[in-house]
């Protein structure tokens, strides 16, 4: 299905960053280049991968026009995202990850809904797999086929799969001039709620169109360090977006992760890292969150240390937060 544009351009552009991942490498190829809509460019972006992902790519571009290999030197994701962002020259813009897979219909579906529905981008749902490819129990993320206004998409920047670059097909204008932002952890935390800010609508699909590879030891199992603070960062910059845009109603969602990881990762660091700048810095992100949550709620610092602003959160003072050498954590929130 589908021809290449007349102006020559490919409807969509499909960015994958590469780095370790020859186990699955060519499984996440195949999938996207078997896709039933056939006008994209796959744009495999190789970041400076120690194995055997740059030969794998570049076979891939031999066997098929539509690949397009950028090499380059090891920056991380950030990079190697942005790279392929300054390389595409599709309408359409899609994020898959290398070790990920992809439904034969996840381009012409999400694409296709996207039209009809007039909207700035199409998200579908997705569900995570072994590294066997096997759907695991409860990894199942369910969309509705449903038209998204903006304040809902908005709304909705509180649940997972809204704060990741993959799943979704993004109309080219939405990125324009964006960048991820690099030696950062979270970085698609960060980015998301610029990119849900500029959208004026959205669109689910309901068909589970993409795989989302679990790995041991990938990623998402860090050790908690002061890099691990950067999600307090991404957390408080999804909380302004729904502050300076009057999503009161999403407020109290965006502000516990906030909280909670200001004391999680507390807890894991050493006295000299709690002392730090960068420390001193995520402190100040909830309060300044706290405090914004106070007047969208209209309470008073007395009543929601005393239990009705935690409440909403659905936390409890005396459980959640650790004692500090002999000042307990509830005089820190009260600053």
């Amino acid at each position: 299905m589908s021809e290449r544009t007349e102006s020559g351009r490919p409807e969509i552009s499909i960015i994958v960053p590469v780095y370790q991942v020859e186990k699955y490498l060519n499984e996440c190829i195949d999938s996207i280049l078997a896709q039933t809509f056939t006008d994209f460019e796959l744009i495999l972006v190789d970041d400076g991968s120690p194995d055997n992902c740059p030969a794998l790519c570049d076979a891939a571009a031999k066997r098929d026009s539509r690949v397009r290999v950028i090499h380059k030197q090891n920056g991380g994701v950030s990079t190697a995202r942005n790279a392929g962002l300054d390389a595409a020259q599709g309408n359409w813009i899609a994020f898959v990850d290398s070790d990920d897979t992809v439904e034969p219909e996840y381009l012409e579906k999400m694409h296709k809904a996207a039209l009809k529905m007039g909207a700035d981008f199409a998200i579908c749902s997705s569900q995570c797999i072994d590294e066997t490819g096997k759907t695991l129990a409860g990894g199942e993320h369910r969309l509705l086929n449903e038209f998204l206004p903006q304040e809902e998409v908005l709304r909705r920047m509180v649940v997972s799969d809204f704060q990741v670059p993959w799943n979704k097909l993004y109309r080219r204008k939405l990125l324009e001039n964006l960048r991820y932002p690099e030696n950062k952890a979270f970085e698609d935390t960060c980015l998301m709620p610029v990119i849900y800010a500029r959208a004026a609508s959205a669109c689910g699909v309901w068909d589970f169109l993409y795989n989302y590879r679990i790995v041991t030891g990938s990623a998402m199992h860090r050790k908690t360090t002061l890099k691990t603070l950067d999600w307090v960062e991404a957390w408080y910059r999804l909380f302004d977006v729904l502050y300076q845009n009057g999503i009161r109603d999403a407020l109290c969602a965006a502000y516990r992760p906030i909280l909670t990881a200001v004391w999680d990762i507390w807890l894991h660091l050493t006295p000299e890292e709690r002392k730090s700048p960068r420390m001193k810095e995520a402190f100040a992100y909830e309060r300044t969150a706290r405090h914004r949550l106070m007047q969208a709620r209209g309470v008073t610092l007395k009543k929601f240390v005393g239990g009705s602003g935690l409440r909403c959160i659905g936390l409890q003072l005396s459980g959640s937060m650790p004692q500090k050498g002999g000042k307990t954590a509830e005089n820190d929130l009260k600053q």
